[in-house]
């Protein structure tokens, strides 16, 4: 089944399958998703011999052996991090010729075997798949859970067999069937626009692109503005005596380095009773500017620009339809001279 999948909720949890028979040869193969930076994925071991597919890092898979000759290992150094929570395929292949480990079809490590030497692979315990514990001296790189794949697993086919992950799941404690995602259940509890992001062991509750913050986006995060006050940032080069500690923290988030001068990206909820009003004003040190007006009738918010350099604008407010409008083309490409950022009025 391609489908059939598990989802491993604990680095200490683990399936067990019967020996793997692949004395002489061995192909592997199953898609995997994690968010978590390393993890065995499956292992078999002898007395000596061994066989091990392992995410050693954010962008490296691991496939290891040895068949009495001294380990093996060969790995595949991805150019993005593989804990993307995205499908990803690995296939891995060793017989009495070569031994091959390829990831999603575009990256590929092989190696000859030696001319001389042994060829079969002994192991005698259960395969695991996930990370069984062990003692340190029948294990490499996993013993006691430390590298325990957080994660889900499916479609793992060896030696042309589909294995049932998810019937032996269903009795394994710390594994789970199929891949369903805590946030299925709990993403409810994020509140106010807040993103629920899966994690393997539990979820949190994303509040970046809202007012709110706590483990549910519950606490107003805001401020509460009497008739006629302001807050004002200055965008200084470097903070200087007297500046608020506010002022400064933003000025060193702001450093050239981090800035995007071609494209400005602004998020926020405000509630009033009064219009009009400017809800945020960016100015500079020439002519060119950025605001989000509350028109006279309290039914319209507009975001106004004189940035010469922008091609287009778009505004969206609740559930609404975004609005765009194209601007004319323009030589000037940035937006580089900001000077001060006004909510609530300006002066």
């Amino acid at each position: 089944n391609y489908w059939n999948a598990a989802s491993f909720t604990t680095p200490s949890s683990y399936l067990h399958f019967a020996t793997f028979q692949g004395e002489t040869s061995a192909d592997i193969s199953f898609y995997f998703k994690t968010s978590a930076p390393y993890g065995v994925f499956l292992e078999n071991l002898g007395n000596t011999d061994f066989i091990r597919l392992e995410l050693k890092s954010p962008k490296i898979i691991s496939f290891s052996f040895d068949v009495g000759n001294g380990p093996v290992e060969l790995t595949v150094h991805s150019a993005t991090p593989l804990n993307d929570d995205q499908w990803h395929r690995v296939m891995a292949e060793r017989n009495v010729k070569e031994s091959v480990l390829q990831l999603d079809q575009t990256y590929r490590a092989s190696r000859l075997a030696p001319a001389q030497g042994h060829t079969r692979l002994e192991v005698c315990d259960n395969l695991s798949q996930g990370n069984q514990p062990r003692s340190p001296a029948k294990t490499v790189g996993a013993a006691g859970g430390q590298r325990g794949f957080l994660g889900c697993i499916r479609a793992l086919r060896m030696n042309g067999i589909t294995l049932d992950l998810e019937e032996r799941a269903k009795v394994t404690p710390g594994v789970k069937p199929g891949c369903q995602g805590h946030c299925t259940s709990f993403g409810m509890y994020c509140r106010n626009g807040g993103k629920c992001v899966e994690r393997y062991n539990g979820y949190l509750c994303d509040c970046t692109a809202t007012a709110y913050d706590g483990p549910f986006c519950s606490r107003d995060v805001g401020g509460f503005f009497e008739a006629g006050t302001l807050v004002k940032y200055n965008f200084m080069p470097e903070a200087v005596a007297g500046a608020s500690r506010d002022t400064k923290i933003l000025t060193h988030q702001l450093t050239p380095h981090e800035v995007n001068l071609t494209k400005e990206e602004v998020a926020f909820s405000f509630s009033t009773s009064n219009a009009p009003a400017i809800l945020m004003y960016v100015s500079s040190k020439t002519l060119d500017y950025l605001a989000v007006v509350l028109r006279q009738n309290g039914n319209d918010i507009i975001k106004e620009t004189e940035l010469p350099r922008v091609k287009s604008s778009q505004r969206t407010l609740d559930h609404y339809p975004p609005v765009s409008y194209t601007l004319p083309d323009a030589s000037d490409t940035q937006f580089n001279l900001v000077k001060t950022l006004f909510l609530g009025k300006v002066y």
